[in-house]
């Protein structure tokens, strides 16, 4: 059993220096881990569009010292020294309240470089993606509203970032497919960046997969370097900056890049060191432990900050290129048993949404920092030196001052670049709700320890431990022992008894659902010559109560079309539903053509399945289907027999979630 201790005092206390010391982890701690695929990164855009946009483009911009919400000395510290590499999102001006977030709330000296997320492509060459990402009728545009921070700052770089998950990877392969077409991207990348102001562009592929994605990628960079070089040489101005944001998994590191190359032709590598664990997995896990935890199965243990790091050190990458990400959110998951809370504890799913970021399984952290201050339970956790908190059946893993003061100790002590914030504006920017006397409180506490630069004299680390309720493993005592006959317990068995069953009709109860017409239609059928030829508008949409087009197939494990006039052939499909809107319309995937193989390679690894199991959900929703019909011919022996089950299990469970 278990009770809350809540505090009496809330005011916020500083943490003692011991706690940030970091224990030297041994080389042999990490030997004997087998290579696996790491969790997929979500990064999950929220937004509202509408008035709220048309607003913000009109906000009038503060230049100078003035747009410094954060005032500090400035630090006497060298152009090569650590980076802070802050992530500004475009969608975070669609939040509301104390979440609505515009560049003006940006301090100028708090970061050393700002990416802005994000640009797009249109037509195969570099574009801006929000309505008021430019300057137009008479209303500054978030990129020049962006660029009036280096009037204050004139060492403050600004970077375009392109890609992101929402973007997807087809885009990217598209581009980098052929010389012609990485020539297009990059010469209109150049002058677009120029016109506005930028300094460089950050490449946020998620993620290359295969030979062909990891060589076109390493073209790609190795082209966009030679035209920036090119480029800087004949205006002689300062080089564009070319980074690259980079995932932590195993499997997609191995899979997609060419570390050595890729680290030869970028100025720094931007580790997305988080996304670790969260709502896709049925078990908690932290979003971004420095450590993994010691109840961490083999391949789970691979899934940490110091792993990750230290896997692209292994596989070629220069440490001093690397700069490690630091999230200012959380993720977090339903539990499934409220007694059972600690790390890889049951869980349903991912948590309740926040107020103002609006994802589930996903908080900012003053969203985090309102829930502590309102009763949740605060665990700091030794081995992963990372807190989490618990608050009902609410499970987060977030990282508070205490775990980023930590972190910065073991950049500094690994040698490696510096740090990278995803994101700027999900810390508490305004100062107003963590309660530690101080705006962005995690950034600041970065810059603090990588620069040099103080936060001010009142500002604090909040020590959630003496904030936070709370919890005391209570010691239940236990009841005397009662002393049993042998002979008295038998003499109350029953005895076995012969019975009479009378012979007599079985009941079954009545199934009230009507009857269910599945009807498939193939994609080939409308290659027939003459008569036989079919179409998905030769079909009577009330013949059937169920139409199964098939079938779909797999890239790089994912679903996607069979062929190429499939998008036109779906879009006939669900035109059905106009004769008949109660028709359910699935799409297929598998078939005897298709054959086992490709479903073994699907469900023998963990994070490629649950991986296709959310690709499927966005492909399903893009095209209008009703759901998804699994064709696996067919599983043998017991390895596919439960590979299957865990398949359907992981999408069931992912449907109703979704």
């Amino acid at each position: 059993k278990r009770r809350i201790r809540r505090p009496t005092n809330l005011k916020s206390s500083v943490a003692k220096p011991e706690d940030n010391q970091i224990p030297t982890k041994k080389a042999q701690d990490r030997s004997d881990q087998a290579p696996a695929s790491a969790t997929n990164r979500f990064r999950v855009r929220t937004k509202t569009r509408g008035s709220v946009a048309a607003g913000a483009a009109g906000t009038a911009v503060v230049a100078g010292a003035a747009t410094s919400a954060l005032i500090s000395k400035k630090a006497q510290v060298d152009s090569d020294g650590y980076k802070i590499v802050c992530y500004y999102t475009n969608w975070s001006q669609y939040r509301t309240k104390l979440g609505k977030f515009v560049p003006e709330d940006i301090p100028a000296d708090l970061c050393t470089h700002i990416i802005f997320a994000f640009g797009w492509l249109k037509k195969g060459k570099l574009s801006s993606f929000e309505s008021n990402d430019e300057t137009k009728d008479g209303k500054t545009g978030l990129y020049e509203r962006m660029m009036t921070l280096k009037k204050a700052n004139p060492k403050l770089k600004v970077l375009l970032a392109i890609g992101g998950w929402s973007f997807g990877t087809q885009k990217f392969k598209e581009m980098s497919a052929t010389r012609y077409a990485r020539q297009t991207f990059i010469y209109s990348a150049i002058p677009f960046l120029r016109q506005r102001g930028f300094d460089g562009l950050d490449m946020d592929w998620e993620y290359p997969k295969g030979g062909d994605d990891k060589k076109n990628f390493v073209l790609l960079l190795k082209e966009l370097k030679e035209a920036f070089d090119a480029e800087s040489q004949e205006i002689r101005q300062p080089r564009l900056l070319l980074t690259a944001a980079v995932p932590v998994g195993p499997d997609n590191v191995r899979g997609g890049y060419d570390v050595p190359a890729v680290a030869s032709y970028l100025d720094f590598i931007n580790l997305m060191a988080y996304d670790f664990h969260g709502k896709w997995e049925r078990e908690t896990g932290h979003n971004a432990p420095l450590y993994s935890p010691s109840s961490d199965s083999e391949w789970r243990k691979q899934l940490s900050v110091d792993y990750a790091a230290n896997l692209w050190v292994k596989l070629g990458a220069p440490k001093e290129k690397l700069v490690i990400g630091m999230p200012t959110y959380g993720r977090s998951f339903t539990l499934s048993n409220t007694e059972r809370y600690k790390v890889n504890s049951p869980a349903s799913g991912g948590g309740k949404a926040g107020e103002y970021t609006k994802e589930s399984g996903f908080l900012a952290y003053y969203e985090i920092c309102e829930m502590l201050l309102n009763g949740a339970v605060y665990i700091w956790d030794d081995e992963m030196k990372v807190p989490y908190m618990v608050d009902g059946d609410q499970w987060v893993g977030f990282d508070d001052e205490r775990a980023i003061r930590n972190k910065m100790n073991w950049i500094k002590t690994n040698g490696f670049g510096g740090a990278m914030v995803w994101t700027v504006d999900m810390d508490d920017f305004s100062g107003t709700v963590c309660g530690g006397n101080v705006k962005y409180p995690l950034i600041g506490a970065m810059r603090e320890e990588l620069r040099g630069v103080s936060r001010g004299k009142e500002a604090k680390d909040v020590d959630w431990s003496s904030v936070a309720a709370t919890i005391v493993e209570k010691e239940v005592e236990k009841p005397a022992p009662i002393k049993i006959s042998v002979s008295e317990l038998l003499s109350k068995v029953q005895k076995p008894q012969k019975k009479i069953i009378k012979q007599g009709l079985a009941t079954v109860e009545k199934n009230s659902r009507p009857a269910q017409v599945f009807c498939y239609l193939t994609s080939w059928s409308v290659k027939r010559p003459g008569a036989g030829k079919f179409e998905p508008k030769d079909v009577d949409a009330t013949l059937c109560t169920h139409i199964v087009y098939a079938f779909a197939t797999l890239k790089d494990h994912k679903l996607t079309e069979a062929n190429e006039n499939d998008p036109d052939m779906y879009d006939e499909v669900i035109a059905l539903r106009e004769k008949n809107p109660d028709l359910q319309i699935l799409l297929a995937i598998g078939g005897w053509a298709f054959g086992s193989t490709p479903f073994k390679e699907l469900t023998s690894n963990v994070f490629r399945m649950n991986q296709f199991v959310y690709e499927a959900i966005e492909f399903l929703r893009e095209y209008q289907f009703n759901g998804l019909d699994v064709d696996w011919e067919y599983p043998r022996g017991a390895d596919d027999r439960k590979a299957y089950v865990d398949l359907l299990r992981e999408l069931r469970v992912a449907f109703e979630g979704e």
